[in-house]
């Protein structure tokens, strides 16, 4: 969605200059990597990190350079990232503050998505064990800032609220990545394929006034085109499978479903009967999963069983008022069916939650 009033550009300290520079930051960790430290030899738990390294950098610069070259951001004055210990840390300081939040969300959601697919999941999961996991925290704040050689050097309490959030994630239960508050006031409402959690305050280490985080529920963005090519199959093979071994990891659905419908557009069924199974066997588990209530919905739709999509378009609504794509879909349905009333309802609610008017007309109502 357009933003409604343009932010100002970013201010950077002129080259040479120290000042103050808004950044978003990303980290992004293993999740119990301690616990695997404990009962691996040296040798494979430096093997098990050199694997977590090796997706980061070459997932950043497919994301960066390949993903975005249109873009025309530069390495150093507008993006950076760099691999510490057995972490990852990606800063972005274009003069969009907005769309550098939403580029590290997608980012990190990439990145759990190729850690799924590397054959060390792949082994875990074929035999019957859950997916090493990925944990993210994501802030943007002011750091002191230099420009010189070419790149930033940056220090700034800002980065260390990041690394803290991205510790606090780890007890997420969806996608364990975490938006902070300063970060989520950019998003908010204008990402309509992102869907949060409730605001939650939790007390971290080293900060003393408590922060505000808000998780990722559930992605309706396609990794496909934003996952090196390579990546994306392994992690197209590995999901199905993990989806049985992980029966709590849903947002593997949630990624499989939205680049499984994208991948089978010029098909009558976008949502295969296999796709469709899927959704069932995730609302048993979650019934208000809203990827599942939204991807059953279309199948049924693409089936010609109105009625079934209306049950579960309401489900989905009725469980995330704020998501704007599941009022429209249900005026649509609402329209197919005749409901005039119900169908200009419903479009009204996804023109408030961020629908453009042109998007979707309001029905025509009949002639008295």
């Amino acid at each position: 969605m357009p933003d409604p009033v343009p932010e100002p550009p970013v201010k950077r300290p002129r080259t040479g200059v120290d000042g103050a520079l808004e950044t978003a930051v990303l980290f992004v960790d293993l999740v119990a990597s301690s616990d695997f430290a404990s009962v691996l030899g040296l040798q494979d738990y430096a093997t098990y990190v050199d694997s977590f390294e090796q997706l980061c950098q070459e997932q950043c610069r497919y994301f960066f350079e390949t993903l975005h070259k249109d873009k025309g951001w530069v390495a150093g004055r507008d993006y950076d990232f760099k691999f510490l210990g057995d972490e990852l840390v990606v800063f972005m300081h274009t003069d969009n503050a907005r769309q550098n939040i939403y580029q590290l969300i997608a980012l990190a959601i990439t990145l759990k998505c190729g850690w799924l697919g590397t054959p060390l999941n792949a082994s875990r999961v074929e035999g019957g064990a859950p997916s090493a996991e990925l944990a993210a925290g994501i802030h943007i704040g002011s750091v002191w800032a230099k420009f010189s050689k070419g790149a930033y050097k940056r220090r700034g309490f800002a980065i260390n609220v990041a690394k803290r959030i991205e510790s606090a994630s780890r007890e997420g239960q969806h996608f364990r990545i975490y938006v902070s508050d300063p970060a989520m006031k950019r998003v908010n409402r204008r990402s309509r394929n992102i869907l949060f959690s409730p605001r939650k305050i939790v007390q971290m280490k080293g900060v003393v006034v408590p922060v505000g985080v808000y998780e990722v529920v559930d992605s309706f963005l396609d990794p496909k085109p934003r996952l090196a090519p390579a990546r994306f199959n392994r992690f197209r093979k590995v999901a199905r499978q993990a989806i049985g071994a992980n029966s709590y990891d849903l947002w593997i659905h949630s990624c499989l479903q939205v680049s499984e419908e994208a991948r089978n557009k010029k098909k009558r069924k976008k949502v295969t009967d296999e796709n469709l199974d899927l959704c069932r066997r995730t609302l048993n588990i979650d019934p208000k999963n809203a990827s599942a209530l939204h991807h059953a919905a279309q199948g049924m739709r693409e089936r010609q069983d109105w009625e079934s999509a209306r049950l579960y378009l309401e489900d989905l609504t009725g469980c995330w008022p704020g998501f704007a794509d599941g009022w429209l879909e249900l005026g649509r349905v609402l329209k197919k069916l005749g409901d005039t009333a119900g169908a200009s309802h419903a479009i009204r609610q996804a023109r408030r939650y961020g629908i453009d008017v042109e998007e979707e007309p309001l029905p025509e109502r009949p002639v008295s």
